[in-house]
């Protein structure tokens, strides 16, 4: 029964070291947008144009907002509903450390041979801030040369993963919860990544 016990304690350790994204995720929009079954087309802001990163970025983009029941459309000037921008970046690292309470077994051999519990572990972790932003804009007035936002979503989420490409599911996967969610709360969402 004990040998039992400690394997659930093991897995249950195990499992507390899945590494997660820890997001921030904010949401702005005028009304709540009657989004389903409108179409939309992602328009590149600039440059983005011939960006391939950017390319691959919208189309996980796009996936996410069929997956809420919009349309694409291929050319945004002439028919979409709404018409959307991305933009996506990282911010500069930073080293996060903490302290874990040593085992009580299995210290034998480390160094420490006084009473009382051993002394805590000094661990520390890098994050890497990466953030994703989504805006939404009323199609005819945006071909009327305006600019009208109806949505503005942007997730910023602190990971162990340095490469913004492996994150940018996950920062995905975190916007679009609770699509479109509540109106100027930034929510945290915790998102497991893959061992």
């Amino acid at each position: 029964m004990k040998r039992l016990a400690l394997s659930f304690a093991l897995v249950g350790a195990l499992s507390a070291c899945q590494p997660e994204l820890q997001a921030e995720v904010t949401r702005f929009y005028s009304l709540p947008p009657p989004l389903p079954g409108k179409s939309f087309a992602i328009s590149p802001d600039g440059p983005q144009a011939s960006d391939l990163e950017f390319q691959h970025y919208a189309l996980q983009v796009t996936a996410a907002l069929q997956g809420k029941g919009l349309t694409p459309v291929a050319v945004p000037a002439t028919s979409a509903d709404v018409v959307v921008q991305v933009h996506y970046g990282t911010y500069a690292s930073r080293t996060e450390v903490y302290s874990d309470p040593a085992p009580m077994w299995g210290y034998a051999g480390r160094g420490w041979h006084g009473w009382g519990p051993p002394p805590p572990q000094i661990n520390s972790t890098t994050i890497y801030p990466e953030y994703l932003s989504v805006d939404m804009f009323d199609g005819p007035a945006w071909r009327a040369g305006e600019k009208r936002a109806i949505f503005q979503g942007r997730v910023v989420g602190d990971s162990g993963v340095r490469d913004l490409n492996v994150a940018m599911p996950y920062l995905v996967q975190a916007l679009f919860q609770n699509f479109p969610g509540t109106n100027g709360l930034t929510e945290r969402v915790s998102i497991s990544l893959p061992n």
